[in-house]
C-alpha cells in the first residue's frame, strides 16, 4: 500500500483525529487531556474552529493510496516570520477543560509548555506538537514520511526542529536525526502523570544543515543565527 503526506482539509479533521486517539489510547496523558475519551463532537468543532484562524499551524495527513484512508497524521508549527507575531506563542492552558479536569491537565501541560518557551522564547523555529500513525499502519514508513515533510520545510527555512518524544518515538526520531537534549530535563511526576513512577520526557532537536554539525546548546547561545 504506497503511501503519500498531504495537507489536511476541513473535511479531514475528525478521521485525522481518529487516528491521533487509537494511536495514543494507551498513553496515560491522553486520560489527563481528554477525561473519559473526551466530547469528539465538540473537539472536532474546536478544532475546525482553530484550524480556520491559526497562521503558524499546518497539519498533514499520510493517506493509504490505494483506498483513500488516512494512517497518520502530523501537526507542525513553523515559526518562521521574523518579529513576536511569527513567534511562539505560550498557550492559555487547558481551557477546553474545567475544574480539576483543567487542574490535572495543566499540571501536565504548563510544564512543557514553560521548557519550550525556555529554550527557544521567541527565536524562529519549527515545532512538532503531534505524530501519530493508525496502529493498524504502523512501522510501514507512514511516521517517516509524515517527519520528512516537517524536515524539509525546516531545511529550506534554515530552522532547528523541535520536539517532546514518547518512549516509543526515541527510535524513529533518533534515526532521523535528531539529537536528545541533555543539559535541560523534563519529569513528569508520577502522581501528576498518573503512571507508576516518575516519567522523563525526552526533548529532541534537529538542526539544519546550515548549522555545520553544532550542538543545539551551542546554537541557542550563538542567538539561532
Amino acid at each position: 500500500m504506497p503511501f503519500a503526506v498531504l495537507p489536511a482539509q476541513i473535511c479531514d479533521v475528525e478521521p485525522v483525529y481518529d487516528v491521533y486517539f487509537a494511536a495514543f489510547k494507551n498513553e496515560p496523558i491522553i486520560e489527563f487531556l481528554f477525561p473519559g475519551g473526551g466530547d469528539r463532537k465538540a473537539h472536532t468543532a474546536g478544532t475546525v474552529q482553530w484550524w480556520n484562524h491559526d497562521r503558524n499551524g499546518y497539519t498533514v495527513k499520510c493517506v493509504d493510496t490505494d483506498t483513500g484512508k488516512i494512517v497518520g497524521m502530523a501537526s507542525w508549527d513553523i515559526f518562521w516570520r521574523p518579529g513576536e507575531e511569527g513567534a511562539w506563542p505560550k498557550p492559555d492552558g487547558a481551557v477546553w477543560l474545567e475544574g480539576e479536569q483543567r487542574t490535572k491537565a495543566e499540571g501536565v501541560l504548563v510544564p512543557l509548555w514553560e521548557m519550550h518557551e525556555k529554550l527557544f522564547g521567541k527565536n524562529r523555529h519549527v515545532y512538532l506538537p503531534t505524530m501519530a500513525v493508525d496502529p493498524d499502519c504502523q512501522r510501514r514508513g507512514a511516521g517517516r514520511l509524515l517527519m520528512q515533510w516537517g524536515i524539509d520545510i525546516a531545511e529550506k527555512l534554515g530552522l532547528a526542529i523541535y520536539l517532546e518524544s514518547t518512549e516509543a518515538g526515541l527510535p524513529l526520531y533518533s534515526r532521523m536525526g535528531f539529537e536528545r537534549l541533555t543539559y535541560v530535563h523534563m519529569i513528569h511526576k508520577a502522581e501528576v502523570a498518573g503512571t507508576e513512577e516518575d516519567v522523563e520526557v525526552p526533548l529532541m532537536v534537529k538542526m539544519p544543515s546550515k548549522a555545520k554539525g553544532m550542538a543545539f546548546e551551542d546554537w541557542a547561545k550563538r542567538g539561532y543565527p
